[in-house]
């Protein structure tokens, strides 16, 4: 039986594999960064109902997940190896980075949101922690930096119409 929360964030996946990609899914134009920067308060569009710790997976084979610690966060980020894949279009773009960034830090025990990033063409998948001292921190995925989304602000120079959040 599929939860409620589950079936959000299997929905929002599904979603993003099906609708098509008007705008041009490319790398971000950034400098790779090596360190997680400090979080901006933001303001979130779309946000499922967060609670401080959950678990996931039959109940054979659950894990608990928590909400990290900046500390923690940077931590996971700095050891994770998914910024170092190579960006492959319409192979291995955007939404597989947030994808595999999500496992990764499930798998430690740490719960993460896939983010979509909507705009008027095309959308961007990154991936967010809500922090136990600092918040909400957004992250790019591909880079490894800590990102500010804003709605009506502009992300890879793409006015943010919209951002979804998947737990």
């Amino acid at each position: 039986m599929v939860h409620k929360k589950e079936f959000f964030f299997l929905l929002a996946l599904l979603l993003l594999w099906l609708l098509p990609v008007y705008g041009n899914d490319t790398p971000p134009q950034m400098a790779v960064r090596t360190e997680v920067t400090e979080p901006l308060a933001v303001p979130v569009a779309t946000c499922v109902e967060s609670v401080s710790s959950e678990s996931v997976g039959s109940s054979s084979q659950a894990i608990a997940l928590k909400d990290p610690t900046f500390q923690e966060l940077r931590d996971f980020i700095l050891r994770d190896p998914t910024s170092r894949n190579e960006f492959v279009l319409n192979q291995y773009e955007c939404r597989h980075f947030a994808t595999e960034v999500n496992n990764n830090a499930e798998a430690e025990g740490l719960r993460c949101a896939f983010v979509l990033l909507c705009f008027y063409r095309g959308q961007h998948a990154v991936v967010a922690f809500d922090t136990t001292d600092r918040g909400l921190v957004y992250i790019e995925p591909q880079t490894d930096a800590a990102i500010h989304p804003e709605v009506g602000g502009k992300y890879q120079e793409k006015e943010i119409k919209e951002i979804l959040i998947a737990w």
